[in-house]
This record gives structure tokens, sequence and C-alpha cells, in this order.
């Protein structure tokens, strides 16, 4: 899995996978997802969508953790930069 996502970008893909999901766009990047009419089946759905995105699966419990654009974000962001640091690049000639 390799992605050149910046953490920008990354924020910003958290963001719009969030106003899709809610349908609605009225938040900040610190409210929290269920304070913003988030539950755990809509929960299910954008982890699904944002483990699509980043092309890994990723643990439901990261929303539960994290539940804020910016720190939801902030820990996938670790995890793919963790992932693509353990495994080295391979190339073909």
């Amino acid at each position: 899995m390799q992605t050149d996502m910046t953490p920008g970008e990354l924020t910003d893909r958290v963001r719009a996978i969030w106003v899709e999901v809610l349908g609605r766009s009225d938040f900040s990047d610190s409210d929290s997802f269920f304070e913003t009419g988030g539950h755990s089946l809509l929960a299910s759905k954008v982890m699904a969508r944002l483990g699509r995105s980043v092309g890994m699966r990723l643990s439901m419990q990261l929303i539960f953790d994290h539940r804020t654009v910016e720190q939801l974000a902030g820990a996938v962001y670790a995890q793919v930069s963790a992932l693509n640091t353990a495994r080295p690049e391979t190339t073909t000639a």
C-alpha cells in the first residue's frame, strides 16, 4: 500500500467523507463525529470509505479513539506512514 497524500490532503479527504456520510457540512474539523450526528453504522461507512481511499483496511476503533476530522486524519496518516516505512519499495526494471 502506498499513498502520496499529504497530511492536509488526507484531512480534506476525511472531511469530504464525513460530509458524504453525514449529509451535512456544518461542522468544524475539531467537532466530534458523534456529536455532529454520527453513530456506529455511519462510522463503519466512514472507515470503509476512508480505507478504500488510502488502500488499506482500517480498524473501526480508530474513529472511536480519534473522533474529530483532525484527529482521525492524523491517526490514519500515522498508520499509512508506518506501513510505508516498514515496507521497502520495490522497483521493476
